[in-house]
């Protein structure tokens, strides 16, 4: 019987002193591992970036944990020992500890990422050195095969639970993380693919499918990894317009064309004797025909297509096409309408026409305006813009209250060197009161989800969690009641 009890036992190594193992799985064979950067290289490219991105920052953030064994063994021809298990993990703390040796595509990250941790606390970790080679292998094999006699969970059977937390923790991926000690981009990645599942819930498809349909469509025994497949393949996100945001998707084709589209695949699926057959193999073998099966999906734009909503929404009204012989029924109709969307999440406009704003600030106006017009196929365009307005509300509000001098007089300097936070901090404290002091409060809060890091993030960082017209939306909401205090807000018929 082999001998595990080297499992129980753990011993400090030096980082530096630890070596990356040239022949890890993971690693390209067709490539030479010499250099730290030549390991680096091949385990930062491409999507696996982006989880190598979230592994640093985790550290960062929580020291590094060793919830999951690293596994070493002792190289008998040069006495050095190598990473069987957690090349990743100790790559992420050797680039943290000597930033240079990063190759030059994330050096800047790992720079930037290493002046937050103090390099002493992670000199030494604790390893599990196995004994030979052949049981560092053994372990490998029990913890990646699938094979292996540690069953573990199914990928529908993760993704469940994942969803069970997500909806447990509404939304709170921090907290998720935190449970799960799982990557960001893990999470996002189940999440996902989860919100493509549930466009089965919507109108468009949900009419399109029997009640037989709907009800497979909606179980948990739909096969969801059809879909992982399917729309993680680089050609289908091209031709359906589809784009991965954080834990949100966007859908930069015509929507009602897409899910037009989206039905028709859900149907085939679920239908065992269909004339083409759509599975996880014949979608990466026959994945042309299958394309080719479905209808085609536009890019016409919403606003063409379906019209504008701030133009023709009298049109897509009930009330409204009964009334399309009193013009005054019409104009009920549509500012009702109005009212019905305002705190909806799912608007697609961030500004509703209802709103006007009086100021003599032609880029306050300006981008007031470009907010009831810009669709959220231009996201990164209304998030930063957002960041602007906020900037440029708070600037206003000083002009018009006239306390420029006072600020100068407690922060020693122009007007142009404070930065917002401290200009929001001082508004706070003597210029607000209730709810819009309430919000700053929680603005300044960088906890907070609707917090100014989120929206300094929006010009300044590459993150893409809080960017989604849902939240957008609900951030704009958010701040509405203060923008009311700083700006002179009106609400009117359209």
């Amino acid at each position: 019987m082999k001998d595990f009890s080297w499992l129980n036992n753990k011993t400090p190594r030096a980082v530096d002193q630890l070596r990356l193992w040239p022949e890890n799985p993971r690693l390209n064979p067709e490539e030479t591992h010499i250099y730290l950067s030549d390991y680096a290289n091949d385990l930062t490219s491409d999507r696996d970036r982006s989880y190598f991105f979230d592994l640093v920052k985790s550290i960062i953030e929580d020291g590094f944990i060793p919830a999951d064994p690293i596994v070493v063994w002792q190289n008998d021809s040069n006495g050095k020992f190598y990473v069987a298990e957690g090349n990743r993990r100790v790559l992420a703390l050797k680039l943290l500890r000597d930033p240079l040796k990063s190759p030059q595509s994330i050096r800047g990250f790992m720079i930037k990422q290493s002046q937050k941790i103090n390099k002493k606390d992670i000199e030494k970790i604790l390893v599990n050195v196995a004994p030979t080679f052949d049981d560092a292998e053994w372990y490998i094999n029990q913890r990646n095969n699938a094979s292996s006699l540690q069953l573990p969970w199914s990928r529908i059977q993760q993704q469940r639970w994942i969803a069970e937390l997500y909806d447990k923790y509404e939304g709170d991926i921090e907290k998720i993380k935190t449970v799960t000690k799982m990557s960001q981009g893990e999470l996002e990645g189940f999440i996902r693919i989860l919100k493509i599942k549930d466009l089965v819930n919507e109108k468009e498809v949900k009419e399109n499918l029997t009640e037989e349909e709907f009800e497979k469509a909606s179980s948990h025994k739909f096969p969801i990894t059809i879909l992982e497949r399917f729309f993680s393949i680089a050609e289908v996100k091209e031709k359906w317009g589809i784009d991965n945001l954080g834990i949100d998707i966007n859908i930069k084709s015509n929507r009602r064309s897409f899910l037009n589209a989206y039905t028709a695949l859900i149907k085939k699926i679920i239908d065992k004797d269909a004339d083409i057959k759509i599975d996880t193999r014949t979608i990466t073998s026959n994945l042309s025909e299958i394309l080719e099966s479905l209808p085609t999906v536009s890019f016409e734009e919403e606003e063409e297509s379906s019209q504008d909503e701030d133009s023709s929404a009298e049109n897509s009204l009930p009330e409204a096409q009964n009334a399309n012989n009193n013009n005054q029924s019409s104009a009920d109709a549509l500012n009702a309408y109005y009212q019905n969307l305002k705190n909806d999440p799912n608007r697609q406009k961030l500004v509703l026409p209802i709103y006007k704003l009086n100021t003599d600030s032609f880029r306050l106006k300006g981008l007031f305006d470009d907010f009831k017009k810009i669709p959220y196929t231009y996201i990164n365009c209304v998030a930063a813009a957002l960041r602007v307005f906020l900037d440029l509300a708070v600037f206003k509000f000083i002009e018009t209250e006239n306390i420029e001098a006072n600020l100068r007089a407690v922060y020693k300097t122009s007007l142009r060197e404070i930065p917002l936070s401290k200009r929001l901090e001082y508004i706070k404290q003597n210029n607000l009161t209730g709810k819009p002091q309430t919000i700053v409060s929680r603005l300044l809060d960088p906890a907070t989800q609707y917090s100014l890091d989120v929206l300094n993030g929006y010009v300044h960082s590459q993150d893409t969690h809080y960017l989604t017209k849902q939240f957008l939306n609900s951030f704009w909401d958010f701040l509405f009641p203060l923008f009311q205090v700083l700006l002179d807000i009106k609400e009117e018929n359209v």
